[in-house]
C-alpha cells in the first residue's frame, strides 16, 4: 500500500427469519464496510430488521474511528425506528 493509498471492503450477510412451520416472517441484514489508510481506519456497520414485506423495521449503525496504532477514537450509534 502506497504512502497515501485508502483500502476500502464491503462485507454483506442477509439472514433470514423464519417461523416454526418455515413462514418467512422477515430478515436481518449486517453491512460492514471499512476504510484504512496510513492515518487509521473508520469501520460502519448497519444492522437492518425487515419485516415480511420488506419494510424497514430497525435500523442501527455504528461508526468506530481508529488511529494508526488501532485505538478506538471516536464511535457513534443511531438506532431508527421508522415512524409508523
Amino acid at each position: 500500500m502506497a504512502e497515501d493509498d485508502i483500502e476500502i471492503g464491503e462485507d454483506l450477510q442477509i439472514d433470514v427469519v423464519v417461523d416454526e412451520n418455515n413462514v418467512v416472517i422477515g430478515a436481518i441484514s449486517d453491512d460492514l464496510v471499512v476504510a484504512t489508510g496510513p492515518d487509521g481506519s473508520i469501520v460502519d456497520e448497519t444492522i437492518d430488521v425487515l419485516d415480511a414485506d420488506g419494510n424497514l423495521l430497525l435500523e442501527d449503525e455504528k461508526i468506530s474511528v481508529y488511529d494508526a496504532d488501532s485505538n478506538l477514537v471516536a464511535q457513534s450509534e443511531t438506532v431508527i425506528r421508522p415512524l409508523d
